[in-house]
């Protein structure tokens, strides 16, 4: 070989020797990450309602003394005076119990012949509860209450006891003046009943629902991690439970809430009226988990840089590794290394979570094509596997932790006061990853978060 052909040769192996490795990097494929399907989840809300003063409304429209008489020329002549007590209430489901004592007396005489409006005969006198202690007549009613479509309560109530504890009777005609009396009466306890169910169907529970539908709509912030919109879409009533004069309830709010990482407005909608309650207890919300490349890449410089690997005589020292996303549900690390050759490769996967150990791996991680194609040329030993081996090894996350992290911190968003008179409770039971999305600069962990919420309306 001529000397000039000697030296050309030599120049070539010493520059393919020391060439510095800079492979293109992969390129980015923007991906349209689709919003999970809607999940109907529903807001149980407790409601207690007193309704005390309109039992005292129904009251006040009725005298608690009732008088009246009977003076006909012939027969029985009489005069009463009737009064009662204030009401007793008693509630069982969607039943109300409503009683009182009623206690009367009454006075009269008996004209056996009259002619010409005068009694032609001796007219024998009768008192009961005059000089003695008035007689008594236990009076109940049985109203059923329900919750209407456009949040009016209603009542049906009707007069189911009226039962003398002490009878009045009239000896010299062995009658019974006490199943007169309640005759007498009867009119004016039922349109007691009636003025109870006036009043009860005066209570309107929209007012009230309203701004707390409103509030719903509000976007709510969970610390860095988004926001959640509730989407409330319809609301439902449980079965109707008394206590005494307090009435309750839960609410059931049908919504479809979605978590955000950016601010999305919400606009509020018109009440709807109510329906049946079929709906489960407990949500559902999706929740989209950012995880910053730039703290990946940490994670794995810690477990990589400054590693040294020797291969087939060479040596090969980790300077670092940078995590990018490419889309495609794939992401790409850029490895910058030293040693027996200098430069830079690129390594692509498709991140894959194990759901048994909460762990993202990358099986699939090899050498980019482009990269794979200048390190044949230039440097084919550092296609061994034994590089990309540990690499695939330290490109394992737990995601353990975030997902503590998130779950304490939705449960705390879940469990405040939306307003002075609306509190809301909640408990997150579980979060369990769905899908994994990868963007240019970061790792979207879309997981569904299941529990109890509840909210109380003071």
């Amino acid at each position: 070989m001529k000397p000039f052909q000697l030296y050309l040769c030599m120049s070539c192996i010493l520059l393919s020797s020391c060439a510095t490795i800079k492979p293109e990097a992969p390129v980015f494929s923007k991906e349209v990450i689709t919003a999970p399907p809607a999940v109907v989840s529903s807001l149980n809300i407790p409601i207690q309602v007193d309704l005390s003063s309109y039992f005292k409304m129904a009251e006040v429209a009725v005298p608690a003394q009732f008088d009246g008489s009977d003076h006909p020329c012939e027969g029985l002549r009489y005069e009463y005076q009737f009064l009662r007590s204030p009401f007793n209430i008693a509630g069982n489901k969607d039943n109300i119990n409503l009683s009182f004592e009623g206690k009367y007396k009454i006075k009269g005489n008996y004209c056996a012949k009259c002619f010409n409006q005068n009694c032609l005969l001796p007219t024998p006198t009768f008192s009961c509860g005059f000089d003695e202690p008035l007689r008594r007549i236990e009076i109940a009613y049985t109203s059923k209450i329900k919750l209407l479509p456009d949040y009016h309560l209603s009542t049906i109530t009707n007069l189911t006891k009226a039962d003398p504890t002490d009878k009045c009777k009239v000896g010299f005609v062995n009658f019974d003046i006490t199943d007169k009396l309640v005759k007498e009466v009867k009119a004016q306890l039922d349109l007691l009943g009636k003025n109870v169910d006036s009043q009860i169907q005066s209570y309107n529970l929209k007012p009230y629902i309203v701004g707390f539908w409103n509030k719903l709509f509000e976007v709510q912030k969970v610390d860095e991690f988004g926001y959640l919109n509730l989407n409330p879409m319809a609301v439902s009533v449980s079965d109707l439970n008394m206590y005494g004069s307090t009435l309750s309830m839960s609410l059931g709010l049908a919504c479809t809430p979605v978590f955000t990482v950016g601010y999305t407005p919400s606009q509020p909608t018109e009440l709807p009226n109510l329906i049946k309650n079929n709906l489960q207890k407990g949500f559902n919300v999706y929740a989209d988990l950012i995880t910053n490349y730039n703290d990946l890449t940490v994670l794995m410089n810690n477990k990589l840089a400054g590693k040294s690997f020797d291969v087939k005589g060479k040596q090969i020292i980790i300077n670092s590794i940078q995590i990018s996303g490419l889309g495609n549900s794939k992401i790409a690390l850029k490895l910058d290394f030293k040693g027996s050759k200098k430069g830079v490769a690129y390594l692509v996967g498709t991140p894959v979570f194990d759901s048994a150990k909460n762990i993202i791996t990358i099986p699939d991680l090899a050498f980019d094509l482009k990269s794979r194609n200048i390190l044949l040329k230039l440097a084919n030993w550092l296609l061994n596997d034994k590089i990309s081996a540990k690499i695939k090894v330290a490109a394992n996350f737990d995601l353990s932790p975030i997902l503590l992290q998130a779950k304490n911190n939705l449960q705390t968003q879940l469990n405040r006061n939306l307003t002075d008179h609306i509190q809301m409770t909640g408990t997150v039971n579980s979060l369990v990853i769905q899908k994994i999305y990868t963007s240019l600069d970061s790792l979207l962990i879309r997981v569904l978060s299941n529990g109890e919420i509840g909210v109380r309306v003071n």
